[in-house]
């Protein structure tokens, strides 16, 4: 018979802390490579990171939680900035609801004003806020908060995990091109269960008959607001690539530590 090790439990830590070290460390060195080889070629300007604050949230049915939702995005080629943002939220109708919806700072500079659309479609699932500079003055770069989701656990949401997917969402730049979007989920965790509820099959956002009520906003000061885009001094292509690919790594072995 065998007798399991007490040390055991630390070993699996262990062997985690091990595999992300060399995820992370996987992506740093093919970022520095494709850096080296690539040079200006590469179009890492054009990726951007939307992720979820906070990524995981313990709550109860009829709770209510918020999410404000992080932007980093360098913008594109030959200083190309931010134009439009189209924030994409889809979830399980049956488990949760959107109440509300706003919009971050992220986009607001001078001299500009943030045209902005919503529309939110509880029973598909699906929350849509939309944003655009008028004018677009060269658009805007840098990391803030985009957008803010009020959320409620419907009151009958059985015990078990379910996501809210920001994977439809785009990044418009002032150039000819979108930019790629690397997101990641969040998860909600209802009542303490561990295990994964039912999905949901969601209609594309741009088959569905959203009703969108639009606004016209622009900052108090005409300055972009706390936490909205800035700028980001001698960040070069390069080390862009070895954030980009970092946080991908990252998103990677989260994805495989939750499944």
């Amino acid at each position: 018979m065998t007798v399991p090790r007490a040390d055991a439990g630390r070993d699996g830590m262990a062997s985690d802390g091990r595999r992300a070290v060399v995820v992370i460390g996987v992506a740093v060195l093919l970022a520095l490579s494709i850096a080296g080889v690539a040079g200006t070629a590469v179009a890492i300007d054009q990726v951007a990171i939307l992720s979820p604050e906070p990524m995981t949230v313990n709550a109860t049915p009829g709770e209510t939680i918020t999410i404000d939702l992080s932007l980093w995005s360098q913008g594109g080629h030959g200083g190309e900035g931010v134009s439009a943002v189209t924030v994409v939220a889809q979830y399980h109708p049956d488990y949760l609801e959107v109440t509300d919806i706003e919009r971050g700072p992220w986009l607001e500079s001078d001299d500009t004003d943030i045209r902005t659309a919503t529309a939110i479609a509880n029973e598909q699932g699906t929350t849509v806020i939309k944003q655009r500079r008028e004018p677009v003055a060269g658009g805007t770069a840098g990391s803030g908060t985009i957008a803010t989701l009020t959320v409620n656990v419907t009151a009958d949401a059985p015990a078990g995990t379910t996501t809210i997917s920001f994977a439809e969402s785009t990044v418009d730049l002032t150039g000819d091109y979108m930019s790629a979007l690397v997101d990641e989920s969040a998860t909600i965790t209802i009542a303490g269960g561990n295990e994964s509820l039912e999905s949901y099959n969601h209609t594309d956002p741009d088959d569905l008959s959203l009703e969108f009520d639009e606004t016209d906003d622009a900052s108090d000061d005409g300055t972009a607001g706390s936490g909205g885009g800035l700028s980001i001094p001698g960040f070069s292509a390069g080390l862009a690539l070895v954030a980009v690919s970092v946080v991908a790594g990252v998103l990677w072995f989260s994805r495989e530590r939750r499944h």
